[in-house]
C-alpha cells in the first residue's frame, strides 16, 4: 500500500479522533480512507456497485450471532473495567 502525508487544520484532526474515539473507525487512517472512497463515489469518480463487489468477494469471519453476542459482551465488559481503573 503506498503512504501519503496529509496536514489536516485542527477541526479536520478533531473530527476524525472523535470518529475513532466513538468507534466508528479502528484509526485515522482507516477513517480518511472511508472519507476519501465516499467522496471519490458522491463525484462519480468510483463506482458504487464496483465497490460492493469488491467488498462482497472481501473474505469475513465467519461468526454466529450467538459468537458475536458473546464477544461484544466481553469487549463492553472490558470498556468498564478500563473505565474503573482510570
Amino acid at each position: 500500500m503506498a503512504g501519503a502525508a496529509v496536514k489536516l487544520e485542527k477541526a479536520e484532526e478533531e473530527a476524525l479522533e472523535k470518529m475513532v474515539k466513538i468507534g466508528l473507525f479502528a484509526n485515522k487512517d482507516e477513517a480518511a480512507r472511508a472519507a476519501i472512497v465516499k467522496y471519490a463515489s458522491d463525484l462519480g469518480i468510483l463506482n458504487p456497485a464496483m465497490l460492493w463487489d469488491k467488498i462482497i468477494k472481501y473474505k469475513r469471519r465467519k461468526v454466529t450471532p450467538e459468537q458475536l453476542k458473546r464477544d461484544l459482551e466481553a469487549l463492553e465488559n472490558e470498556a468498564k473495567s478500563n473505565r474503573l481503573l482510570n
